[in-house]
């Protein structure tokens, strides 16, 4: 976890927040590398893979509901994905954010999102916040799982990976091909 994660959960966590990191590490072999001469091992490199390639940490708001009359009031969204960044990263941070789709389905769902960047102002850093709503995202995006599925789907096919194919025309079929 990088310093300005751990800002921020520090931050997230005096304001009564419980938080956990959810990105994860991955490693593969380093390219171009040759293996150890004496026991054959290759030399590994670590890559943090964020949460849908979007959020580093979730933060979770005890809710505290209140009785007044027969109706109950409670926070309307106790969770909140965090992406955070940089300063002078802050707006590329926001770009991702708000042309990906399973953020937008975040929203979706009932929980918040924020951007929270660092800055070091007076030799102290200070955390800038900024929250995405749903009318920030990206025109065309999917509104549902089913649609979100169905378009990752589609670009499977259009990117022709292994295991998915486009579908033949009526006019393609073995029987009407002359050779």
């Amino acid at each position: 976890m990088s310093k300005l994660q751990q800002r921020t959960e520090a931050l997230l966590r005096s304001k009564g927040y419980l938080t956990a990191s959810v990105e994860r590490r991955k490693r593969f072999p380093a390219r171009g590398k040759p293996a150890c001469k004496l026991c054959g091992a290759l030399p590994m490199i670590d890559i943090a893979v964020d949460l849908w390639n979007v959020f580093d940490l979730i933060a979770v708001s005890p809710v505290a509901l209140t009785v007044l009359n027969p109706v109950i009031y409670a926070n309307p969204s106790p969770i909140v994905f965090v992406q955070v960044t940089s300063a002078s990263n802050h707006a590329d941070r926001r770009n991702k954010i708000i042309a990906s789709a399973e953020a937008k389905l975040c929203l979706l769902a009932g929980a918040r999102i924020l951007i929270q960047s660092w800055k070091k102002v007076q030799h102290r850093f200070q955390a800038h916040d900024e929250w995405i709503s749903l009318d920030q995202f990206v025109f065309g995006l999917a509104d549902t799982a089913e649609q979100f599925y169905e378009d990752e789907k589609r670009q499977k096919m259009l990117a022709r990976e292994p295991g998915y194919t486009l579908p033949l025309s009526e006019d393609l079929k073995d029987e009407n091909i002359p050779f």
